[in-house]
């Protein structure tokens, strides 16, 4: 092989390499439900090596109203999600991570355009369309009083996550994580649970680059150990399992697809649907390479298991390595 072949061999190995690992890199999607988001769910976070550094923005609309042995609930507003992420991957498959998010939680923006949607398609609004577009309330009750109500728009520091991984196996396609969610975030607005959370999880990962369109899968499980939340009088489980299946295809160079399901067990022991019942949630999202370090993803999420989750969530992340 000649001195200008091998070098341009490198090169194409250096740009497939960021690629071939995205195409088994889950979405880093969570159940933003009010009730929910406040507790340690994982990411599913891949091995890579050097440092690597995201920030996300998730918008999720919500509109639910439940009443149910005792149980009631009034779920009427919109989360804003910003996540700022650091990792850095040592040698030998380890790695480290922290997560900080930052929440507004509001009457929101997307209303105007989920009513449109529904009024073109002529698909059921459930109710929306008798409440004031922007309208935001949060009210709980538990045996027949009400413990939680939230009318005024907030913002504050969510709860951060630390996080440490090990690659392992012959093409280092498998993942042990263990994380731990801190109380840092205010209960009182619904931005963390006011205690901690732990969680363990077992991710496989299997990028197939070398097909004619390069493509990948992904699979996981894992279990979150919850702290007892604090402003909620809904009595919460001990034990949560949590899963994740997806895969990717790569049809042009730069861009790819994405499809994923992630799904987890009740965090709470209530009649209520909404948190007392499996959630499962379809994400269809795109990546593109805008240079050979940095990346764009866009998600849209829908809830599979209605009420369980947000009706839609819009997500836009970029991510860059070094």
């Amino acid at each position: 092989m000649t001195g200008a072949r091998a070098l341009a061999l490198a090169v194409a190995l250096g740009l497939a390499r960021p690629s071939a690992a995205e195409l088994a890199e889950p979405m880093q999607i969570r159940n933003l439900n009010p009730l929910v988001a406040i507790f340690g769910l994982p990411a599913w976070d891949v091995v890579t090596p050097g440092n690597r550094f995201g920030a996300s923005l998730e918008l999720a609309n919500h509109f639910e109203f439940s009443s149910a042995g005792g149980d009631s609930l009034a779920l009427d507003g919109e989360t804003a999600r910003t996540t700022l992420s650091l990792a850095h991957g040592f040698g030998r498959g380890w790695w480290i991570g922290a997560e900080v998010p930052y929440l507004h939680i509001g009457g929101g923006v997307l209303d105007g355009p989920i009513d449109a949607w529904h009024s073109a398609f002529n698909l059921p609004g459930g109710g929306r369309d008798l409440v004031p577009e922007g309208d935001f309330r949060f009210v709980l009750a538990h045996a027949g009083g009400v413990f939680f109500r939230l009318s005024e728009p907030q913002s504050g520091l969510g709860d951060v996550q630390l996080k440490v991984a090990r690659a392992f196996g012959a093409d280092l396609g498998l993942v042990v994580e263990a994380g731990v969610k801190l109380a840092t975030g205010d209960e009182q607005m619904l931005a963390g649970s006011g205690s901690t959370d732990e969680w363990v999880t077992l991710l496989r990962t299997r990028p197939l680059p070398e097909r004619r369109h390069a493509a990948g899968y992904y699979w996981g499980v894992g279990a979150v150990h919850v702290g007892e939340p604090v402003a909620i009088d809904f009595p919460a489980k001990t034990w949560v399992y949590t899963a994740i299946l997806g895969g990717s295809w790569q049809r042009w160079p730069r861009f790819g697809l994405k499809a994923q399901l992630d799904l987890h067990g009740p965090f709470y022991d209530s009649p209520l649907e909404e948190i007392g019942a499996t959630t499962v949630e379809f994400t269809f999202g795109a990546w593109m390479n805008r240079v050979e370090r940095a990346r764009l993803e866009f998600a849209l999420v829908e809830d599979l298991r209605v009420n369980t989750a947000p009706d839609v969530v819009l997500k836009v992340a970029a991510l860059w390595s070094w």
